[in-house]
């Protein structure tokens, strides 16, 4: 076989990248949050592409009409009028196909968005989870009905950039169409499919230790401990699950606690290096930069 050609139809199956801002321009018409948040009031005027693509956001969509097919992980699904879809990010779209008159919405969230979201509510990451098994929920008329005035309430929230706490009323709204959605799976059955499961009972575990000691503990060794297993294991199982290692998970947590006491309090870089268990504030400066490119202090600023 000629290599060249080889190569070049290797590089024509490789997904397409899709990040967050590509969205922008499909988005409503919002400044609010447009680095973290969009809303697309209609899927189908997305550009048609059929190539693969890899979707660095993750996304809540809702079909209002007609139909689309798509192929998803290697999985094929369908939505349909009244039908709720989810993909996490990093996960790669091909196949897809509307049909005429198909109509959607979506919500695209950056990773670091929603984990900030859900962060302090671990009691939903099963439910969540599971999603990843069953992206594609068909909706009752109630369930519709309770989605729909969620969406309703972040889609007036978004055009509402006057509020000096628009950021935090944002996150709000999400937590409260999360909680149903949550309640809705609940009623069916999904977190009893997964949360018994040994593996997600420890993810569920390991992610109420960390919430409650990330600022202290930033060790794998001592979360390991604490669930009795070899840190090898915990970190290889906490990615299968979620995509993310033990110590991926920790930086999460603590770089997010540092962005909210710089936008949210008055403490200096010296005081929150203290609080966080840092040596010195030096040492948090460095952390901070390398997961975000910035200081704190220019962060603060900004």
């Amino acid at each position: 076989m000629n290599n060249s050609a080889s190569s070049s139809d290797a590089r024509r199956h490789e997904p397409h990248s899709v990040a967050l801002q590509d969205m922008r321009p499909y988005a409503l018409g919002t400044e609010l949050l447009d680095d973290e948040l969009l809303i697309v009031e209609d899927l189908a005027a997305l550009p048609a592409d059929t190539q693969a693509v890899q979707t660095s956001f993750f996304t809540v969509g809702y079909c209002s009409a007609g139909e689309a097919d798509f192929v998803l992980n290697d999985r094929t699904f369908r939505v349909e009028p009244g039908d709720l879809f989810l993909a996490f990010g990093q996960q790669t779209f091909s196949e897809i196909h509307f049909s005429p008159g198909f109509s959607a919405q979506a919500i695209f969230q950056n990773l670091a968005f929603v984990q900030e979201t859900l962060m302090s509510m671990t009691q939903l990451w099963p439910y969540l989870l599971s999603l990843m098994e069953q992206p594609v929920l068909s909706l009752n008329p109630e369930e519709k009905h309770r989605v729909l005035a969620d969406y309703r309430a972040l889609h007036t929230r978004m055009l509402d950039n006057k509020h000096c706490f628009a950021r935090e009323v944002i996150k709000t709204c999400l937590q409260s169409f999360y909680l149903d959605l949550c309640q809705l799976l609940e009623e069916r059955g999904a977190r009893r499919e997964t949360f018994n499961t040994r593996t997600f009972n420890i993810f569920y575990r390991f992610m109420q230790l960390l919430s409650r000691n990330f600022a202290e503990q930033r060790s794998v060794n001592w979360y390991a401990d604490q669930l009795q297993l070899t840190p090898k294991y915990l970190s290889q199982l906490i990615k299968n699950v979620s995509g993310r290692t033990v110590g991926q998970w920790v930086s999460v947590l603590v770089v997010m606690e540092i962005k909210s006491l710089l936008r949210n309090t008055d403490l200096s870089i010296k005081e929150i290096s203290s609080g966080m268990n840092f040596p010195s504030q030096s040492l948090m400066g460095r952390y901070f930069k390398n997961y975000t490119g910035l200081s704190p202090l220019d962060y603060r600023r900004r």
